[in-house]
């Protein structure tokens, strides 16, 4: 959201720092802390073995789908002291075998198998012998490397496995985590899981969706898939006929708590009517609580307590700071959200606080960023890495948030519709599996940009919502090249490939097919092969893809 607005919004002695730095003239600039703790490096090779359920949560229906009742194990090879971390002695030769693994569910063995050095395998099991409940089984595995003869361990996580839900529980959502992706259907079906990648914007209610069905029919036909209504919901009625609405059109609702979510009466009241609806996708609870430095505990505790009411739809946050207490903030919730809005705006000068902007001080409205589509793949990254340093690179997905506004506050102009897409690109390239704009309304040129990415979801999902592990195995290759293009590579076990891409620079420039197959270690196909599933100006010509100024596309070869 706009941070400008959230600090009009604020008590004034909170105000006066944003992500912990002091933005206004004549204040003391005091180091901010709360930045994340980099692990520390090691000469020695670690290993962290890490175990996780491919679903959160499993449920009886997943009795009748085996490819689903699967244990995820990694053995992650690093010269750092990332979460679980054991020094790994083990001679050169050896670095291809395989690690003998045993898992284990309260203590009681459940499955076992091998996994590589450095790799990941999905490990089959039957759920037909655990009870459901709802509270959650420990998940341990163990890995023996035969020579040198070494045991690691993996840090405790949970399995759950949810009884068939009750009357009142009008859908379900999975976090699929082979993929980072949703899984949701209706509730008290037969109809399968659907993979959903989420594409839509904040949406203001007042005013806006308010009594207005048009806007929702328009969005449907736009082809997007969710709907993120911004509150404050005064009127009631109002907000359940918008939203019988959004049920009959087939949309997905993200609902947003971010007034109440640290009053358990207020958001009891409201999650209790809203668990019955059929298009539910996930709850929303704190909108940049790192900026605002609400009580560190709070996004966690509120996660907890909406998971207690319904645990059968996850919890999201957006954070706003490049690098605040993460960790505390972003404990507990399955969905993260990073919302870097690097288009015209000074980041050097702060135009509304009229002070400088640097690691310690200011507020230019993208925290410690540079000005760039960069900052974007920048903060994907970030946020990956440190997942991964938790041991939560699996249990927590992360989304994007295109800025779709400009004009005020600190952002001189909104994006053009050609910049959208790029900032939406390069985040979906950087791993986001989910794309939600701030904010609706916005430009024509911007919605016609994200409807453009939206209506290529049926093609781009099974691509992008997939992994080495899932049932049809797909490998992704992120390719970055020294003159700015941005690149994903998708290459499916059937011979096709997906090829997503951007030119982040505001002049031309073009890349041989051979370079991007060849950095995938792919076989290049006949340019003819190509099919433009995207259009964002971007053309294959010959053997070359050709951009011009931040221009984009995306294509099935093979």
């Amino acid at each position: 959201m706009s941070v400008l607005l959230w600090l009009i919004l604020l008590p004034l002695a909170a105000a006066q720092e944003w992500c912990g730095k002091v933005y206004m003239e004549n204040e003391t600039v005091i180091p901010p802390g709360g930045q994340f703790p980099l692990p520390a490096t090691t000469k020695t090779p670690q290993l962290a073995l890490r175990c996780n359920p491919a679903l959160i949560p499993f449920l009886p229906d997943d009795l009748t789908d085996p490819a689903s009742s699967l244990i995820l194990v990694d053995a992650l090879v690093r010269n750092s002291e990332i979460a679980g971390a054991q020094p790994l002695v083990a001679a050169p030769s050896a670095r291809n075998a395989g690690l003998l693994v045993s898992v284990s569910l309260d203590g009681k063995h459940l499955t076992s198998g091998t996994v590589p050095l450095n790799g990941s395998a999905a490990l089959p099991f039957t759920l037909a012998g655990i009870t459901p409940g709802l509270e959650p089984h420990t998940l341990t595995c163990t890995a023996t490397l035969a020579s040198p003869k070494q045991t690691f361990t993996s840090i405790p996580t949970n399995l759950t496995y949810l009884p068939s839900p009750p009357d009142y529980i009008g859908s379900i959502t999975k976090l699929d985590l082979r993929t980072g992706g949703l899984l949701a259907k209706r509730a008290h079906t037969q109809e399968p899981y659907q993979a959903v990648f989420p594409v839509g914007f904040y949406t203001n209610f007042g005013g806006y969706l308010e009594g207005n069905d048009t806007v929702l029919e328009e969005l449907k036909s736009q082809g997007l898939n969710v709907v993120h209504p911004i509150p404050t919901f005064d009127n009631l009625t109002a907000l359940n006929l918008m939203i019988d609405k959004m049920e009959e059109l087939g949309l997905w609702l993200m609902y947003d708590m971010r007034w109440d979510y640290m009053n358990s009466t207020a958001v009891t009241e409201q999650v209790t009517p809203l668990r019955n609806r059929t298009n539910l996708l996930l709850y929303y609870t704190a909108d940049e609580p790192d900026g605002s430095q609400d009580p560190q505990n709070a996004p966690a505790s509120s996660a907890a307590l909406i998971n207690s009411l319904d645990p059968y739809r996850p919890s999201s946050l957006v954070l706003n700071c490049q690098d605040y207490f993460f960790t505390e903030y972003a404990a507990g919730t399955p969905v993260l959200m990073q919302d870097t809005y690097p288009i015209g705006v000074n980041m050097t000068f702060s135009v509304e606080w009229h002070t400088p902007c640097t690691l310690v001080q200011g507020d230019c409205g993208c925290d410690n960023c540079i000005g760039d589509f960069e900052d974007i793949r920048n903060r994907m990254d970030d946020f990956a890495a440190r997942l991964e340093v938790l041991g939560w690179e699996r249990s927590s997905t992360v989304w994007t948030v295109p800025q779709g506004f400009g004009g005020s506050e600190y952002w001189s102009r909104a994006p053009t519709g050609a910049e959208f897409l790029v900032e939406t690109i390069v985040a979906v390239n950087a791993g986001a599996r989910g794309s939600v704009s701030w904010n609706d309304p916005t430009t024509p040129d911007i919605k016609a940009a994200a409807s453009s990415f939206a209506r290529a979801l049926p093609v781009l999902t099974p691509f992008v919502l997939s992994s080495p592990l899932s049932s049809s195995p797909v490998h992704f290759t992120h390719v970055i090249t020294p003159g700015r293009l941005d690149i994903g590579v998708w290459a499916g076990a059937d011979g096709r490939t997906l090829v997503m891409g951007s030119n982040l620079n505001y002049f031309a420039a073009s890349i041989p097919i051979s370079e991007v197959f060849a950095a995938a270690n792919l076989k290049v196909p006949a340019h003819s092969d190509a099919q433009i599933v995207l259009d964002g100006g971007a053309k294959v010509v010959h053997s070359q893809i050709q951009f011009d100024s931040v221009q984009s596309g995306a294509w099935i070869f093979g």
